[in-house]
């Protein structure tokens, strides 16, 4: 969490200058740490990526982040001939097999907490990033691999980790038993 101590008259906070370099670089390197969060680097090791990953994970932009790529499946389903548009366009047939996965996706993004930012990133990759295979022809099935993988790691926070007891031994059959 950002540090914080009051200003000589002690009216009001201000921040320390660590943090708010670590603000400026969050800002000036995004595209980079969005990469490092994405391949699954430690947000602790550098104040830039704490930063980066504090917004990534912040409900708004998550709000946003799902409204993204719920507009991308109802685009699918869109006459492509009935509007004009500027945007770039996307593998239809990859979000087409990967239409559930990216609707779950987006329900984790505006509902599951914790959640982890590696998840977000991987997510902002696959929607922003020009050779994620959204745009690009990859081998079949890469988004839905991707958007899968990103799933998992933005439930990764949220799912109890639990053990089941041992199963109860199952009786010999009669053959298998030792004779007394």
């Amino acid at each position: 969490m950002a540090s914080i101590h009051l200003s000589p008259g002690g009216s009001r906070p201000r921040q320390l200058p660590s943090t708010r370099l670590a603000r400026v670089r969050a800002f000036l390197f995004r595209s980079r740490l969005n990469a490092a969060l994405a391949a699954g680097v430690d947000p602790a090791t550098d104040p830039a990526l704490t930063h980066r990953a504090m917004q990534l994970v912040r409900s708004r932009y998550r709000r946003r982040l799902a409204a993204s790529v719920e507009h991308l499946v109802d685009d699918l389903e869109s006459d492509p001939g009935s509007y004009m548009s500027s945007a770039v366009s996307f593998r239809v047939d990859e979000v087409a097999e990967a239409r559930t996965t990216l609707m779950s996706l987006a329900g984790a993004l505006r509902d599951v907490d914790p959640i982890d930012p590696r998840g977000v990133a991987m997510t902002l990759r696959l929607i922003t990033d020009p050779t994620s295979p959204l745009y690009v022809r990859t081998a079949p099935g890469g988004l839905q691999r991707e958007a899968q993988a990103a799933l998992e790691h933005l439930l990764a926070s949220s799912q109890p980790w639990c053990e089941l007891p041992p199963a109860p031994p199952l009786p010999l059959h009669p053959c298998l038993r030792g004779h007394d």
